[in-house]
């Protein structure tokens, strides 16, 4: 009897640099050397029941990213998670496996947390308050038609901005839908054209999906 799970797995560390390509044919593999009972789709070119949520930008680190797979007979959570926990690569750990709540469709947004490495955070802080003050903040985003003018302002939610000792750390809310999709790396790319603006190189973590409702996608 087919059964769905769906994954909850961190990707830290070294595991950044794998690109979402890479990852699908990495968890391929490792269902395989899992001996999970996959189930395949029909046809003259079968292939592994398998469906990721929204792709994470190469470099970026996440705490939440999700994987759902379809068995042809039924496996307990426990098992599956234990079976591919011992194959996966360094830098990514499930959390846990469960059955789907919500639709892939219904994920609307993504919660990020930013981190600026800089030597004076408190002038960054000033800085960035009067960046979002802006009236609007537009920038050129590429799309599969090509270029469009993107006002970011509409669209970023700033839940915190804290100076601490040699970083300047951000939580930040963005669409991450089908529909809209805001890469936070275009929010603090424009902000590191202000005069005076100067940081070291970003460090970005996913921490959360979310539903329209702004609920926890599970």
């Amino acid at each position: 009897m087919k059964t769905t799970v769906r994954m909850k797995f961190s990707k830290t560390g070294r595991a950044k640099y794998i690109s979402h390509l890479d990852l699908m044919r990495c968890f391929q593999r490792c269902i395989r050397r899992a001996e999970l009972p996959i189930a395949y789709s029909a046809g003259f070119h079968p292939h592994m029941q398998i469906v990721f949520a929204a792709a994470l930008s190469l470099g970026f680190e996440s705490d939440c990213e999700i994987i759902e797979i379809g068995l042809a007979q039924e496996m307990s959570f426990e098992e599956v998670k234990s079976r591919m926990q011992a194959v996966l690569p360094e830098g990514i750990e499930i959390e846990k496996c469960y059955a789907p709540v919500h639709k892939m469709g219904q994920i609307s947004f993504a919660e990020y947390e930013v981190t600026l490495p800089c030597e004076n955070s408190e002038e960054l802080l000033s800085l960035w308050r009067e960046f979002l003050s802006r009236d609007k903040i537009p920038v050129m985003k590429k799309t599969k038609r090509g270029f469009r003018e993107m006002d970011l302002k509409e669209y970023t939610e700033c839940l915190s901005a804290d100076a601490e000792e040699g970083a300047f750390l951000l939580y930040l809310r963005l669409p991450a839908g089908s529909t809209v999709n805001v890469n936070p790396s275009l929010l603090i790319d424009e902000f590191g054209k202000m005069e005076s603006v100067s940081f070291g190189f970003p460090k970005y973590c996913r921490k959360m999906l979310l539903c329209a409702e702004k609920t926890e996608f599970f």
